[in-house]
């Protein structure tokens, strides 16, 4: 991660662990997001994933 907080997270609290480098040797914890769609969503509408408004993202929370 490049130290750089997406939007649809600004005003939130994150947890230090946020921005160390993920291990892959752990299993990752669930985003309860379809970032599939998410990514389509946003390319679609011409923005990167760390432009999403709260709003946007929410419509693809699982």
């Amino acid at each position: 991660m490049n130290g750089m907080v997406p939007k649809f997270l600004e005003g939130k609290e994150l947890e230090p662990e946020y921005f160390e480098a993920p291990n892959p040797y752990k299993n990752a914890p669930s985003c309860n997001v379809n970032l599939l769609e998410l990514s389509r969503y946003a390319k679609h509408v011409g923005k990167k994933l760390v432009e999403l408004t709260q709003d946007e993202v929410r419509k693809f929370y699982i």
